[in-house]
C-alpha cells in the first residue's frame, strides 16, 4: 500500500456553483484525459476547492461542495542536520562570547578588509605635529545584542599581514594572517548605558566601542595620503597597503553584539583666528585651537568582510537532535532537510476529475515551539526553503527566492508559525511537467532578507534590514538574501503539525 490513499465513499463530488468571474485572471491547467464527473453537475459550473490538510498521518476530509472525501495524509519525512559551515560574509559582524544552557556556546570574532576614503579630509596646511590620535569605532545599534549588556569584556584588534582568501567561511582560522604579539588596539568595555545620563542615552541610536590606535599609526596614515595618493585611489591598491583587520574577544563572556559599522577615524587640531570688537571700537584677534576628526577607512558591502563563528550546541539541543526533533539555530548549526508532499497534493488535485482545473494558491505552514531561555534567544525572523539540489548554487550566487525552486517565510510571533506562501508557480510546474524526486527534497535554513521600500509619491527609495516580526515585505522589493548571522536564534519546528492549504477551481466541460 502506498503511504497516501484517497478513499472513495461518495458518488457525488460537487454541489453549489461559484461564479466563474470570482477566479478571473488566475492560471489554468487543462487535463484532456480526465473522465467526466457525473450528470448532476451542470456544464460550465465552477467550484472552488480549498484543501486544508495537516500532515500528521491521520484521516482527514477534502470538501467538494456539500460533499466530502476522506483522505490520509502521511507525516512529512525530514531529518535534522548539523552543519558547522556557513557563508559568513556579511555587512555586519558579531563580537563576543556567550554560554547558554539551552542554546550552547558561541564565540564570535571577525576579519574585514577596509574601504578607504579616496581623499583625505585633513587640509594639507595642517602640519603633522597637529595629528593627535586615531581610533577604531565599532558601532552597535542600541539593543542589538544577545546576553548581559553589563558583562565586562575585552577585545583586541590586529592588522592583517597578508590578503584574506576569497573562499572564506565561518570556520576561517586567522592564524598566520596576523601577528598575535602585536595588537594595534585593545579595549575593555560593556555595552550598557553606564556612564551616560538618561537624557543622553535616550537620544543615542548606537553604542560605540572606541578602540584607541597608536599616534604613530595616525601619523603614518596621513603621510601616506599626502605622499602616495595612488594607494587610496582604488580598493584593490589600498588592500595591498592595508590588508584589513582581525578583531577577537580576548576576555570575558556573557554578551554577543552585532556590529553595524567599523570606522577608523583620525583626530587632529587646527588653529582658527577669531576677531572681537571691543567697547572702545578696537578689534582684538584671538587664535583658538580647535579639535576635529575625519574618517579614513571603514567597512563596506563592496569589500570582503566575514565572521568567524564557533558554535557548540548545548546537551539539550543535542538530545533533541538525537530524537530527530526538527531544530533550527543560527548562526550556523542545525537545519532541516525535508520531503515536501507535492505528489500527494497533485494526486488530490487530479481526483477532481475535472476537464479544467485552475490553480489559485499553495501555502505551507509550520508551527513553531520556542525554546525557553534567559538570554532572549528567539526563532529567526526569516526562514528560506530551497531545493536541496540547488542550495549550494543558491547561496554561492546570492540568489533571491524565486517562488519556484526557493521560498521564504516570516516568523509570526503571535501565531507562532512560519508560512511559505507563493508556492503556486512551483506546483503548477510539477502539474504540467511531472514530478522528479529532486523536486520534493528541500533544505530549510535561517536567512536575513534585505528589502527596498519604494515611495514613488515622495520620489525616493530607502533600504532597511528586517530584524523584527512585522510583515511589511509585501509592500517592498527584496534585494538581498543571505544566511542569518545577525544574532543567535533557535527553535523547534513542529513538523508533525505542518499544514498545506491548496486552493484551486474545478469545472466540468462538455
Amino acid at each position: 500500500m502506498t503511504p497516501y490513499r484517497i478513499l472513495h465513499g461518495t458518488k457525488k463530488f460537487f454541489a453549489s456553483a461559484v461564479l466563474a468571474s470570482s477566479i478571473a485572471g488566475i492560471f489554468s491547467a487543462c487535463e484532456d484525459n480526465v473522465p467526466t464527473v457525473g450528470s448532476d453537475l451542470a456544464t460550465n459550473e465552477v467550484q472552488i476547492a480549498l484543501d486544508s490538510l495537516i500532515w500528521d498521518d491521520t484521516e482527514q476530509y477534502i470538501h467538494r461542495g456539500d460533499y466530502k472525501l476522506p483522505v490520509t495524509c502521511p507525516k512529512i519525512s525530514y531529518t535534522t542536520e548539523f552543519d558547522d559551515a556557513i557563508d559568513a560574509r556579511s555587512t555586519n559582524n558579531l563580537i563576543g562570547r556567550i554560554s547558554v544552557p539551552e542554546y550552547g556556546d558561541l564565540r564570535c570574532s571577525f576579519v574585514s578588509r577596509m574601504m578607504c576614503a579616496t581623499k583625505l579630509a585633513i587640509p594639507d596646511s595642517i602640519p603633522i605635529e597637529q595629528i593627535d590620535s586615531m581610533k577604531l569605532i565599532l558601532s552597535i545599534k542600541r539593543g542589538d545584542l544577545t546576553g548581559d549588556s553589563l558583562a565586562p569584556q575585552q577585545l583586541r584588534v590586529f592588522r592583517l599581514t597578508k590578503s584574506l582568501p576569497l573562499d572564506i567561511d565561518n570556520r576561517f582560522d586567522p592564524t598566520g594572517y596576523y601577528d598575535p604579539s602585536d595588537p594595534i588596539g585593545t579595549r575593555s568595555y560593556t555595552l550598557s548605558a553606564l556612564g551616560m545620563s538618561d537624557s543622553i542615552y535616550s537620544t543615542q541610536s548606537y553604542v560605540n566601542i572606541q578602540i584607541p590606535m597608536t599616534r604613530e599609526m595616525a601619523v603614518r596614515t596621513v603621510k601616506e595620503y599626502r605622499e602616495n595618493q595612488s594607494i587610496f585611489a582604488w580598493p584593490q591598491t589600498f588592500e595591498k597597503y592595508f590588508h584589513g583587520i582581525y578583531v577577537e574577544p580576548s576576555f570575558g563572556s556573557g554578551c554577543v553584539a552585532n556590529i553595524q559599522e567599523s570606522n577608523f577615524v583620525i583626530y587632529y587640531s587646527y588653529k582658527q583666528e577669531e576677531t572681537k570688537k571691543n567697547d572702545d571700537n578696537t578689534v582684538t584677534t584671538v587664535v583658538n585651537t580647535k579639535a576635529a576628526m575625519t574618517g579614513v577607512f571603514q567597512s563596506s558591502p563592496i569589500v570582503l568582510n566575514s565572521n568567524n563563528v564557533i558554535y557548540t550546541p548545548s546537551p539539550t539541543l543535542k538530545g533533541y537532535a538525537a530524537q530527530n526533533e526538527a531544530l533550527i539555530t543560527s548562526p550556523g548549526g542545525y537545519r532541516i532537510n525535508l520531503r515536501f508532499p507535492a505528489r500527494e497534493l497533485i494526486d488530490i488535485y487530479s481526483m477532481s476529475q475535472s476537464k479544467l482545473a485552475v490553480v489559485s494558491d499553495l501555502k505551507f505552514s509550520i508551527p513553531v515551539e520556542e525554546i525557553s531561555n534567559d538570554y532572549g534567544i528567539t526563532p529567526p525572523p526569516y526562514l528560506i526553503m530551497v531545493k536541496k539540489s540547488k542550495l549550494t548554487e543558491f547561496l554561492a550566487s546570492n540568489s533571491l527566492p524565486d517562488n519556484k525552486d526557493s521560498f521564504y517565510a516570516i516568523y509570526n510571533a503571535t501565531g507562532k508559525n512560519y508560512t511559505f506562501s507563493s508556492m503556486r508557480s512551483y506546483i503548477i510546474d510539477l502539474i504540467q511537467n511531472g514530478v522528479k524526486d529532486e523536486d520534493l527534497e528541500f533544505t530549510i535554513i535561517p536567512a536575513n532578507l534585505t528589502f527596498e521600500t519604494n515611495q514613488s509619491s515622495n520620489n525616493y527609495s530607502s533600504y532597511y534590514y528586517y530584524y523584527g516580526y512585522t510583515n511589511t515585505a509585501s509592500e517592498s522589493t527584496m534585494t538581498k538574501c543571505t544566511p542569518y548571522i545577525q544574532k543567535p536564534t533557535m527553535c523547534r519546528l513542529r513538523m508533525d503539525e505542518a499544514k498545506t492549504v491548496f486552493t484551486y477551481s474545478i469545472q466540468q466541460m462538455q
